[in-house]
């Protein structure tokens, strides 16, 4: 009987864990996960460091994700700097925005705070990882 492998099973055991936690992002993301760091925080504070746990959970658990279907050192590299992308030009001026213009409640707004909740930078990734890699292998 063969053994398998012990990459893919590390693999897969961190594939499982970022869905998991991408899961788990997801069901709890009615709580207020700043009230443990900072209790005494004023509401916005306690937004924004909501907002940005969420963020960079659930592109850390992407990331996991990524690496699990994809273990090639340059897609995780690429990655990362998506999500660097994301906090710069996504995270930072969806909390410019709210913060000097808290009633303003427009379509940029909404769609900034799709990014932010959803890892959908990171998951994008995914089919294009997938698509190259596919082209890659046929060249």
């Amino acid at each position: 009987m063969r053994q398998p492998d012990p990459n893919v099973l590390l693999r897969s055991m961190i594939g499982a864990a970022g869905v998991l936690g991408l899961l788990l992002v997801f069901l709890f993301q009615n709580i207020n996960a700043a009230s443990f760091v900072m209790p005494d925080a004023k509401p916005i504070v306690q937004f924004l460091i909501n907002r940005s746990i969420r963020f960079f959970l659930n592109d850390l658990f992407a990331i996991l994700l990524i690496y699990a279907l994809f273990p090639v050192r340059q897609y995780v590299v690429f990655a990362l700097w998506t999500q660097l992308f994301g906090t710069v030009f996504i995270l930072l001026p969806y909390f410019v925005l709210k913060l000097n213009f808290p009633s303003y409640n427009g379509p940029l707004l909404s769609f900034l705070h799709r990014l932010i909740l959803n890892p959908t930078l990171i998951l994008l990734l995914i089919p294009a990882f997938y698509y190259q890699r596919s082209t890659h292998h046929k060249s």
